[in-house]
C-alpha cells in the first residue's frame, strides 16, 4: 500500500508523510510515544547521572518528534476534505501552540521532580502539586475553548471525532507518563513475602512470635556518616535503616544500587513475678561478607518494655494492659491460660528484636 496522497485537504505545514503513513495507527503513535518517553530521560526514578540541559535537550528533541507524528495521525484519522483542512488546520495549529505552552510546564515540573526523586521535600511537594492542578485546568479551558472554533468549522460528526482521537491520545500519553513515573515515596511498613511463625508452652502466659519480610529495595539516599541507608521499596514505600559496623562493606553501596533486604522481628512475651527493668541493645552479628566482597551482614536489635496489668476480664479471657507512656490496650489471652491464677498490678514483659540482613546487588 502507497502512502496516504495529502493533496487538496493536507496541511502545509505538515511533514511530508513517508511511505509507511498510512500504517501510523493510534496505538502505534501512542508506541512511539512510550519509546521517546524512554529514550527522553524521564524515567525520574533512576539515578540522575546526565546535565539538567542535557535532559532537557532529549526531552525537547523528543517532543518534536511525537508533535510531528501526532499531526500525522489527526490527518489519517479524520480524512478532511479539502475546504475542511482549509479551515482547520490554522485553528490546529494555534490549539496545539496554546497546549504546548502547557506542556513546557508540565516538563519543568517533571525535571524538577527527577532532580528531587526519591526526597521530595513538603515545602515542595505542596507548591508543585498547585502547580500542576493549575496547568490541568488550563488544559481543559484550552481545549473547551478550541472545540468550540472547530465546532464551526467542521461538521458536527467530524468535530465529534476529532474531539475522541484528541482524547484517545491525550489520555494514552498520561497513562504512559503515569506508568513510568513513580510516585513520590512515602514512609510507611513494607509488606512483602511475609512469613511467620508462635510458639508458647501450654499454660504459660505469652510465647515468641516471628515474622519475615524480603524486598528487594533501591537505596535512594546514603548518610555516611551515621551509615544510614533510605530504601524505597517497588511499590514507594520508603524505609530510612542504619547499617551497623557489621555491614563490612558499607562503603561500597551507592545510590541506586538493589539490595536485598530481609527484616525480622521477634516478639518475646512473657509474665513476670517482678517489675523487669527496660532496656536495649544490640546482638551480635550471624553474618558477615569478607573484606572485598559485596556488602552484607545481619544488625539485631533489640528493646525491651514493661507493661502492668491494670484489669482482668475472666468471661472473655482478656486483659487490659497499660504501658510506661500511659497507653492501655486491650489483648485476649490463649485459653490454655488460666487468668483466675493471675492478678491486677503483676508486670508483662514484652521483648522485641529486630534484625535487619541486607545484600547487595548491583543494578
Amino acid at each position: 500500500m502507497t502512502g496516504i496522497s495529502f493533496q487538496g485537504h493536507s496541511d502545509p505545514q505538515a511533514v511530508q508523510p513517508n511511505q509507511n503513513t498510512d500504517s501510523i495507527t493510534i496505538m502505534q503513535y501512542l508506541h512511539k510515544v512510550s519509546v521517546l518517553i524512554l529514550t527522553g530521560t524521564l524515567l525520574a526514578g533512576l539515578p540522575r547521572h546526565a546535565s539538567a540541559q542535557g535532559d532537557e535537550a532529549a526531552i525537547q528533541a523528543a517532543r518534536s518528534v511525537i508533535k510531528a507524528d501526532r499531526h500525522a495521525t489527526v490527518a489519517q484519522t479524520m480524512q478532511f476534505t479539502e475546504a475542511e483542512g482549509q479551515a482547520f488546520w490554522p485553528l490546529y495549529h494555534r490549539y496545539r501552540a496554546e497546549m504546548d505552552k502547557v506542556g513546557d510546564g508540565v516538563k519543568k515540573l517533571v525535571l524538577e521532580y527527577a532532580r528531587l526523586y526519591p526526597n521530595v521535600p513538603d515545602n515542595r511537594a505542596k507548591p508543585m502539586l498547585t502547580e500542576l492542578l493549575a496547568l490541568e485546568k488550563e488544559q481543559v479551558a484550552i481545549r473547551a475553548a478550541y472545540l468550540k472554533k472547530i465546532g464551526k468549522v467542521l461538521p458536527a460528526a467530524k468535530s465529534l471525532r476529532f474531539a475522541q482521537v484528541e482524547s484517545r491520545i491525550d489520555l494514552a500519553v498520561r497513562l504512559e507518563l503515569a506508568t513510568i513515573i513513580p510516585l513520590v515515596p512515602v514512609e510507611g511498613k513494607w509488606s512483602a513475602n511475609v512469613a511467620a511463625s508462635a510458639a508458647s508452652v501450654d499454660g504459660v502466659p505469652g510465647g515468641i512470635a516471628i515474622e519475615a519480610l524480603q524486598v528487594t529495595a533501591t537505596v535512594a539516599a546514603i548518610d555516611p556518616a551515621s551509615r544510614k541507608l533510605t530504601l524505597v521499596s517497588p511499590d514507594g514505600i520508603k524505609k530510612t535503616m542504619k547499617a551497623g559496623p557489621e555491614v563490612i562493606n558499607f562503603d561500597q553501596i551507592r545510590v541506586g544500587d538493589q539490595l536485598k533486604v530481609t527484616v525480622a522481628e521477634e516478639l518475646v512475651v512473657q509474665m513476670a513475678d517482678e517489675a523487669v527493668p527496660a532496656e536495649t541493645g544490640v546482638a551480635a552479628v550471624v553474618a558477615l561478607a569478607p573484606k572485598g566482597a559485596k556488602p552484607g551482614g545481619v544488625l539485631a536489635e533489640t528493646t525491651q518494655i514493661t507493661a502492668k496489668v491494670t484489669a482482668i476480664d475472666l468471661q472473655g479471657h482478656k486483659v487490659s494492659l497499660q504501658f510506661s507512656d500511659g497507653t492501655t490496650r486491650i489483648v485476649v489471652v490463649r485459653k490454655d491460660v488460666d487468668l483466675t491464677q493471675r492478678k491486677v498490678g503483676q508486670e508483662v514483659v514484652i521483648r522485641v528484636t529486630e534484625a535487619l540482613a541486607i545484600t547487595v546487588e548491583k543494578p
